[in-house]
């Protein structure tokens, strides 16, 4: 092997080991996620149901959607709470960061969900997150009110078909966007 091959492999060796070292130095990015939860009668307190006079709802569940198919059995609540979470993944505290949380609606005619439209984006929340600590996660809820929405819609004969919450986490130093994510509740009338 010629001299100027063994150099040129050895600057590539070592450039290598600096992008190495460099990704190695880099934390990962934050693991975010977000759900909605409210608050709903308990399987206990729904087997001796008294309508007319129906127990406090203590219970808080996760729900995947708003459907008004069953007064009882599937929560339809008036607030959700969107619970939006950062997980720091990495070995060492993670920086601070920004959580950016805006909302919108798809909205249409109660008669007609294929004409429903995405309305504006609007911001909910912006969260400052002090350092997590490896291995922990930061949380944050924000209430949701659909009974006023959909109050507001009915006068006009519309209906909120779709929430959505935008997320955007940001480096606090550089402003840089680290993660971004949406999360969805369809909002389904009774029939």
């Amino acid at each position: 092997m010629s001299r100027a091959a063994a150099q040129v492999i050895a600057a590539v060796l070592a450039l290598a080991m600096h992008w190495a070292a460099s990704a190695q130095s880099s934390p990962p990015p934050p693991t975010v996620s977000g759900s909605y939860h409210c608050l709903w009668w308990s399987e206990a307190q729904m087997e001796n149901f008294d309508p007319n006079a129906p127990p406090p709802k203590k219970t808080e569940v996760v729900i995947k959607k708003w459907e008004y198919s069953d007064p009882v059995g599937v929560p339809h609540p008036d607030v959700v709470d969107l619970v939006i979470e950062i997980k720091n993944t990495g070995q060492s505290p993670a920086a601070q960061v920004v959580a950016e949380i805006s909302g919108q609606w798809r909205v249409g005619p109660l008669a007609s969900e294929r004409k429903a439209n995405w309305g504006p984006r609007k911001a909910l929340k912006t969260w400052k997150v002090d350092e997590i600590a490896a291995g922990q996660t930061a949380s944050v809820r924000i209430p949701i009110d659909l009974a006023s929405r959909m109050s507001e819609l009915r006068a006009k004969k519309a209906w909120p078909w779709e929430f959505r919450a935008s997320l955007v986490v940001r480096s606090e130093d550089s402003q840089k966007a680290l993660v971004s994510r949406e999360f969805s509740l369809p909002i389904h009338p009774g029939d």
